[in-house]
């Protein structure tokens, strides 16, 4: 357990070190951040490469198609996967096979607002029930030493808006850094990104808070930074 917990900790403080340093991660986007999307962008030496959400049960199961998701573009970058589900046996499982493909960290969507996600009570549905979400995030890290992060919105709807008491529990569970969209769950990208509950998230939590939303050019990603105080 001691040689288990050293190497976790080494892993992760590494992986906090060069987020702070670069501040750019990329974020996992279904249909964009596939296998030759990225084998575009290792060319291009970005500091974190990550794949389209990856379904857990799939993953335990081999399904060929999940697993064609699983293949990591060459290069130096830290490689990451985005798992999906809401069992936490399937989740830990499912990390512990992507740590054994040589992937470099895990995130946990807590964000996905397709209905077809949320109905299966994944994705968004998990920020409506924090002590589910935060088992799901020990499960993942009970089960691999790679750092796991998490990826949510500002909560399951504009009239529930519970990001910042959420993620200090994520963050209790063993998450390492959390990624904030800026958006709550109405809409997928049609509502204004709140930079104010963003900043709140960033200056309360001990971790890294990545500001995710709105971010097209590399100006709009500075002015992000500037704007909510995030690690990137």
């Amino acid at each position: 357990y001691c040689l288990f917990d050293a190497r976790w900790r080494m892993k992760s403080s590494l992986f906090i070190k060069i987020l702070r340093e670069k501040k750019l991660l990329l974020p996992p986007l279904s249909g964009y951040t596939d296998y030759p999307f990225r084998m575009i962008l290792a060319q291009f030496k970005p500091p974190f490469i990550i794949t389209e959400m990856a379904n857990a049960r799939a993953i335990v199961q081999r399904n060929r198609r999940t697993m064609q998701i699983l293949k990591i573009a060459e290069g130096k970058q830290y490689n990451g996967v985005q798992l999906i589900g809401s069992i936490p046996e399937y989740m830990g499982k499912a990390a512990k096979i992507v740590e054994d493909l040589s992937f470099d960290y895990i995130d946990i969507n807590m964000g996905c607002t397709a209905r077809k996600v949320a109905c299966r009570g994944e994705g968004i549905s998990l920020m409506k029930n924090e002590a589910h979400a935060c088992e799901i995030v020990t499960a993942v890290t009970d089960a691999v030493d790679v750092p796991v992060t998490c990826k949510l919105r500002l909560g399951l709807s504009k009239h529930s808006m519970n990001v910042v008491a959420l993620s200090e529990k994520l963050v209790d569970s063993g998450a390492v850094a959390l990624t904030i969209h800026g958006r709550s769950g109405e809409k997928k990208f049609g509502l204004p990104v709140d930079l104010g509950i963003i900043k709140k998230t960033a200056t309360t939590l001990s971790v890294p808070v990545i500001a995710n939303g709105g971010i097209y050019t590399g100006s709009d990603a500075q002015q992000m930074i500037q704007a909510t105080g995030a690690a990137a």
